[in-house]
């Protein structure tokens, strides 16, 4: 099985994009639907431990896996989902995010963790980077489309 993350701070689009996978008949699973039906949550928190080895345990083969922690469930390859700053504020707001957990988010964004905490776990050819660019998600997903159908044909060299 090839498990790729499709990864970035809240905001970025990954469950419109992970939508739009799945119409394209790509295996694309959002974790925390996984964590609520397999007991992998500890109050609001994720147990990311539980979750790897459900994921560990699949034999499912060429899966796409969408969160902000999907990287830390020991993928073959990260796509982290990148937008406009602003957006992604304006994103949060409109979620009614606290003060606070917007503040966290940008921070998130600004020191680049996600990328950080991906090159603790894999090397930097097996870490990707898209912008999903404003109004444009057919075409984020077009992009992610072909990096995911070369990672899945044991092309990943050519990304």
């Amino acid at each position: 099985m090839t498990l790729v993350a499709l990864t970035g701070i809240p905001g970025t689009g990954k469950s419109t994009i992970c939508n739009i996978l799945r119409g394209n008949n790509f295996r694309c699973y959002e974790a925390l639907q996984i964590c609520g039906s397999n007991e992998c949550m500890e109050g609001n928190e994720v147990d990311i431990d539980c979750l790897s080895s459900l994921w560990a345990r699949r034999d499912e083969e060429d899966v796409i896996v969408a969160s902000h922690y999907s990287h830390l469930l020991g993928a073959d390859f990260v796509i982290i989902l990148e937008r406009d700053p602003e957006l992604v504020e304006k994103s949060l707001l409109a979620r009614g995010y606290s003060s606070e957990k917007i503040f966290e988010n940008m921070d998130s964004l600004y020191s680049d963790i996600i990328y950080q905490e991906s090159l603790d776990l894999l090397p930097s050819i097996r870490i990707c980077r898209i912008m999903n660019k404003e109004g444009k998600p057919a075409e984020t997903a077009e992009a992610i489309m072909k990096v995911a159908l070369n990672i899945f044909s044991g092309n990943a060299s050519k990304l």
